[in-house]
């Protein structure tokens, strides 16, 4: 018996694909030129996929996967994440959290005991909300030039850092830290008895069906996998800088698809991961002691555009850009995975134009 078209979707995908039926072709039209207009197709791309109300109203890639070869970008290609991974990260301590395995308040020094004594007051908030004051390896100069290339345990990635004094005291300051998300990473595994990447798989990535988000490892053929190159549209495209992924791990480390990340924002922003207690602190704006806004809530970067909340993550790691960011006011995810360093502009603002494209549809307007 021949199966429907949907349920054939929804076997190779998290979530049906296809536009909607009452998906509007202006609006699909406005939003395929907004992103056609930053890419040339004969260069480095992006695969672009922007959701309402969880239907797909845009599912396009431009640009080329791998120039040496002249493969074009398709919308099921995999994509380094970079930093996109901290949400990942923030959504597994959340987890824990909620089992009553982990305290936000909580010092480090409670999983880790080999923390050195002058952690002693930093909680697990200060690492997931970058407030901690310990300092930032990635920020050492010269380390993409040497250390990144060389392989690293999650225990050597902090090592150089632990007799360091604190930049500031934990809580007073926003400083954004690859450092402290490689020691959530330390403290995931404490906790859980399980490898980082292990839990993830486990208790994110296979309860949303994700099918292909994994560890982004050096070591292993990683299927639709694309290239990344550096340089701009003057300069032309070169190789990406060679790191060794096991840098990156709980700050970096994973590889995604389009389709999987609006999955995963869809899931967690509906409680089917976290509780829906934790998602609302995750997606609060992180106060310093002098009432400073950060911008930054535990895991997610917080805007708003045209009065409505915006949550999400962006990275940016061997020449790939990412950004994952949901309107959660509106039931709007904006998925973008770049593999060129220059080659298609900002992706905070190319998020925000999809977005804001959206918002300001209505069918009066058709």
């Amino acid at each position: 018996m021949k199966r429907p078209l949907l349920h054939l979707l929804l076997l190779c995908f998290p979530f049906a694909v296809m536009a909607a039926p009452d998906t509007p072709a202006t609006l699909t039209q406005s939003l395929d030129h907004i992103v056609a207009a930053r890419f040339k197709p004969e260069l480095p791309g992006v695969a672009a996929l922007v959701v309402k109300d969880g239907r797909p109203v845009l599912r396009k890639a431009y640009g080329m996967a791998n120039l040496e070869l002249g493969v074009p970008i398709r919308p099921d290609h995999v994509f380094r994440i970079g930093s996109t991974t901290k949400l990942f990260t923030a959504t597994a301590v959340m987890l824990l959290v909620d089992e009553g395995r982990l305290a936000l308040d909580a010092p480090v020094k409670r999983y880790l005991p080999e923390a050195p004594p002058h952690w002693d007051k930093v909680t697990i908030e200060h690492l997931l909300s970058h407030t901690s004051g310990i300092p930032n390896l990635s920020m050492d100069s010269g380390y993409y030039r040497t250390t990144a290339r060389l392989e690293h345990t999650l225990e050597e990635l902090v090592a150089p850092v632990r007799d360091r004094p604190l930049d500031f005291a934990p809580g007073t300051k926003f400083a954004y830290n690859n450092t402290g998300y490689n020691l959530l990473g330390m403290v995931i595994e404490k906790v859980s008895g399980e490898g980082f990447f292990a839990f993830l798989d486990r208790r994110i990535i296979q309860p949303l069906g994700l099918k292909h988000t994994r560890e982004g490892s050096d070591q292993q053929l990683i299927p639709g996998l694309v290239s990344g190159y550096r340089g701009d549209k003057q300069r032309g495209p070169a190789p990406a800088m060679l790191l060794a992924n096991s840098n990156l791990h709980a700050a970096g480390g994973l590889v995604s698809t389009v389709d999987d990340l609006a999955a995963f924002m869809l899931g967690l922003q509906s409680g089917k991961l976290v509780s829906p207690k934790g998602v609302q602190r995750m997606n609060t704006e992180h106060l310093l002691p002098d009432g400073k806004a950060t911008g930054y809530g535990l895991g997610t970067w917080l805007r708003k555009l045209n009065g409505k909340r915006l949550v999400g993550h962006g990275g940016y790691i061997l020449n790939f850009y990412s950004q994952l960011e949901m309107d959660i006011d509106s039931g709007i995810v904006a998925v973008t995975l770049h593999n060129g360093d220059r080659f298609g502009g900002d992706n905070e603002v190319l998020s925000k134009q999809l977005i804001a494209e959206v918002q300001a549809w209505h069918p009066k307007a058709q």
